[in-house]
């Protein structure tokens, strides 16, 4: 098919593709004979009719007419866009993307060209009773080094640049998720010792040292009140001596809760100012501080996991 600029394989379909046409063509054309004879066959039966049956006649026949061409229209347009369906899906398998000019499809010249070819074609062939069958084609290797094989040996070595590109790039990722599985061990690892540090000082800080002096003081006022009563029990004749006494033991009993409650606020205020007291309070500080640190990196790379301090 000079005429057309197509090669002999492209020529073979667009032949078979023309024989379906015309095989289709001949049966509308067919189908409109069939409605003018059913109207002369079956309406004509007078020799004379009014012009209101003429019109009747002719208003039905042409509704039967323009629903067989409506019909048999959409139905080739439907078949077009199904075969142009064929050849894009050819067309993607090697990543082409194919253009249509609407506007040739007018193209008084071409038309004129596919005219002549198909009366030179089918002048002596009559129309065939049975549609041509199209035969399934496969594609043919294309072993030039132009066109659109060099497009398709171009997205081909562009896919496997990228896909190259992108092994890296899951190698990279691979790396930096085994790295940051380490650290986050390691955090879990420091802040498990963290807490076992701040637990040990925390019970240290309960067992610190507490004074005892109170107690002390206390045995030994319960002591003299004892001896007191025993006295006063055993010598009625010394009542007077006793009362002096057990009012001298009064005041002394004074002076020592006195000296007791001095000695208590005294031991309280030397025990808060020793270097234990300072350096225990000082590392619960800074264990605190670092659980803190410890917590926060922990919630970012684990933020839905509840860390217990």
């Amino acid at each position: 098919m000079t005429e057309l600029g197509l090669n002999e394989h492209h020529q073979m379909i667009v032949m078979n593709y023309m024989k379906f046409a015309r095989y289709q063509r001949t049966q509308n054309l067919k189908a409109i004979e069939y409605a003018f004879k059913d109207v002369l066959d079956s309406r004509l039966l007078e020799e004379t009719y009014t012009s209101d049956e003429v019109q009747e006649l002719l208003l039905g026949l042409c509704k039967v007419v323009r629903a067989d061409i409506e019909t048999e229209l959409i139905s080739c347009t439907h078949m077009t866009i199904l075969l142009l369906k064929q050849l894009f899906e050819q067309a993607e398998k090697w990543h082409l993307r194919l253009q249509a000019d609407l506007s040739e499809l007018e193209n008084r010249e071409q038309l004129e060209v596919v005219k002549a070819l198909e009366n030179n074609e089918f002048l002596y062939v009559k129309p065939d009773k049975n549609p041509p069958t199209p035969t399934k084609v496969k594609l043919v290797p294309m072993n030039d080094t132009s066109g659109s094989v060099r497009l398709l040996n171009m997205e081909i070595d562009r896919l496997k640049e990228e896909n190259g590109k992108l092994s890296h790039s899951v190698k990279e990722s691979e790396s930096k998720a085994n790295e940051y599985l380490q650290e986050l061990n390691q955090l879990k690892i420091d802040l498990g010792s963290t807490q076992d540090e701040v637990t040990a000082l925390k019970e240290l800080s309960l067992n610190a040292p507490q004074p005892s002096q109170l107690n002390e003081m206390e045995d030994q006022l319960s002591q003299v009140k004892n001896l007191l009563a025993t006295n006063l029990e055993q010598s009625v004749s010394n009542q007077q001596q006793l009362e002096l006494e057990l009012s001298a033991t009064r005041e002394k009993v004074a002076e020592v809760q006195a000296q007791l409650s001095l000695a208590e606020q005294e031991l309280e205020r030397k025990f808060s100012q020793t270097a234990a007291y300072a350096n225990m309070k000082k590392m619960l500080s800074k264990k605190n501080e670092q659980l803190k640190e410890l917590r926060k990196k922990l919630q970012h790379y684990e933020p839905d996991d509840n860390v217990d301090g």
